[in-house]
């Protein structure tokens, strides 16, 4: 018995050996993601890699891909277009990345995205969330998360079953802000014609100072204010807005991103308290074996509970290798047919099931949102009464054929 065993194991190990001699022998297939690593938005590209990381650890340790390791290569594009285009290029050509991953800024993923069929790369954004980047129906470009306009749509829903009436707007002053605003009230006043917009604030990424700003809301009197405001720029505006008595003195904050760990972490007992808020990905928000395994896994290996943008470009890396296994092959052309195949390749993430839809390369899924409140579990406030905006809500029609 003890023999059979023995030469049982020994044969397991030799085949463990044999494969990591053969994924050595081979050059490792290149990532190469572009984050931010510096100033307010600095806690996502940490968060992005973590979960990236996880996800090639994962592929690696089950045999890699296409018989061969994968390697993550990230760079700072700062925010900045002309940077990220910069990095890009130079993924590209000096690093010979074999795909592009990650951006977090809607303007970087935008300037960067031509680059694709100039260089024949495939491009997976896992964070920036502009709709015009999948409306520009590249074929080499894929989100493999949901964009503003599923987010603006969802909190307008939601926003046009209460009785507020006088909105107004704090966010960003680039694509993603504005484009945030744009989707949410056009579809509130759909739904709710009586809406009055009493004033627009548009400060610009990094401000340090929001006083101006929160002095202009508190005069303009709106009742709910929607804001598209996230990372160090939420965490500065709440902390000076709290400063002013501001969220005692309109009914409701609204924000689709305002749950992220990246923000909520930081401010801590600073977070307002029975604020609508939304997340990509909420690490509490299922008991699914997936879920439960990816959490587990992120808090063991990073010693941190997974952010949305954490969980994102997990899921993102592992669309790109299920993408990879289904074409066989690393050529842009067989994985631009593997991620349309069939029509569109679905993936069970942590979060639940996503689904690309062929035409333009987008990711749909359910959206989770709720309202803040404080726990005893965490250091930081948690999601309550939380709905569940199924993907099939989220879907809207494709400029691309």
């Amino acid at each position: 018995m003890n023999r059979t065993f023995n030469r049982y194991f020994g044969l397991m190990l030799l085949l463990v050996v044999a494969v990591e001699l053969a994924l050595a022998q081979q050059p490792p297939i290149k990532i190469g993601e572009l984050n931010v690593l510096s100033g307010s938005f600095a806690a996502y590209g940490k968060s992005g890699r973590q979960g990236a990381q996880l996800a090639i650890d994962e592929i690696n340790a089950s045999g890699g891909l296409l018989g061969r390791k994968l390697e993550l290569i990230q760079v700072d594009d700062q925010a900045k277009p002309d940077v990220g285009v910069q990095e890009a290029k130079r993924l590209i050509l000096d690093e010979k990345v074999n795909f592009l991953v990650g951006i977090d800024s809607s303007s970087v993923a935008l300037a960067v995205a031509p680059l694709t069929n100039e260089y024949k790369i495939p491009l997976v954004v896992m964070h920036g969330a502009t709709p015009a980047l999948t409306e520009q129906c590249n074929p080499y470009v894929f989100r493999t998360s949901n964009n503003a306009r599923m987010d603006a749509n969802a909190a307008a829903d939601l926003a046009a079953k209460l009785p507020y009436k006088r909105w107004a707007n704090i966010g960003p002053d680039y694509e993603y802000g504005h484009s945030s605003w744009n989707d949410f009230i056009a579809r509130l006043k759909e739904k709710r014609p009586d809406v009055e917009v009493v004033g627009e604030q548009w400060p610009k990424g990094g401000e340090s100072n929001y006083t101006p700003y929160i002095t202009a809301l508190v005069q303009q009197r709106p009742e709910a204010v929607f804001s598209a405001l996230w990372a160090g720029d939420l965490v500065t505006f709440v902390r000076q807005a709290n400063a002013f008595g501001f969220f005692k003195q309109i009914k409701l904050f609204v924000d689709p991103i305002g749950a992220a760990l990246e923000s909520i972490g930081p401010l801590g007992k600073d977070a307002p308290l029975g604020e609508l808020f939304s997340t990509r990905y909420w690490f509490l928000q299922s008991q699914s074996p997936t879920n439960k395994k990816f959490v587990d896994a992120y808090h063991s290996k990073w010693g941190e509970w997974p952010s949305y943008n954490a969980e994102e470009h997990y899921a993102g890396v592992q669309m790109l290798a299920a993408a990879v296994r289904k074409a066989n092959s690393l050529d842009a052309d067989a994985i631009k047919k593997a991620f349309e195949a069939d029509g569109g390749l679905t993936y069970e993430a942590p979060e639940g099931k996503k689904w690309m839809r062929p035409a333009d390369h987008q990711v749909f899924e359910a959206l989770v949102w709720g309202y803040t409140t404080p726990s005893n579990d965490y250091p930081f406030v948690v999601l309550k009464d939380i709905t569940m905006v199924p993907e099939s809500d989220t879907v809207y029609p494709t400029k691309c054929k």
